[in-house]
């Protein structure tokens, strides 16, 4: 019985170490919150004056010409859309925007004939 429970042990403890080194580690690189969707990081930067949204593969950054994005933000019972279109390298909007913590985002993002969804939590 002991041996079975050893070999169960070793099972969990080799399966645990695949599933960590299978993935990689989602880092902010502008300073935004970041998830990954269909294999694309996707990191969203709430400013005051602006929204972005970045797309990366593996840090490489995906060309986003021609790409928009409906970013809509729930913040308790009050909801808002945007539309974020191509600027340098990003997609964004510029504003006014009050993002307090605790909202919740979901963005479609729209690229070439892909579709990515990705859900945040602010």
């Amino acid at each position: 019985m002991k041996s079975m429970m050893v070999i169960a042990t070793l099972l969990i403890s080799f399966t645990g170490l695949v599933q960590a080194g299978a993935g990689h580690e989602l880092k902010p690189m502008h300073g935004g919150v970041i998830v990954e969707a269909k294999d694309i990081d996707v990191e969203l930067v709430a400013k005051p004056d602006s929204l972005s949204l970045y797309l990366m593969d593996h840090g490489k950054p995906i060309p986003i010409d021609g790409g928009t994005a409906k970013l809509t933000v729930l913040i308790g019972s009050d909801k808002k859309d945007f539309e974020l279109l191509p600027n340098e390298g990003k997609l964004e909007v510029k504003g006014n925007f009050a993002i307090p913590k605790g909202a919740k985002a979901i963005a479609v993002i729209k690229i070439k004939a892909k579709v990515i969804t990705a859900r945040f939590n602010l």
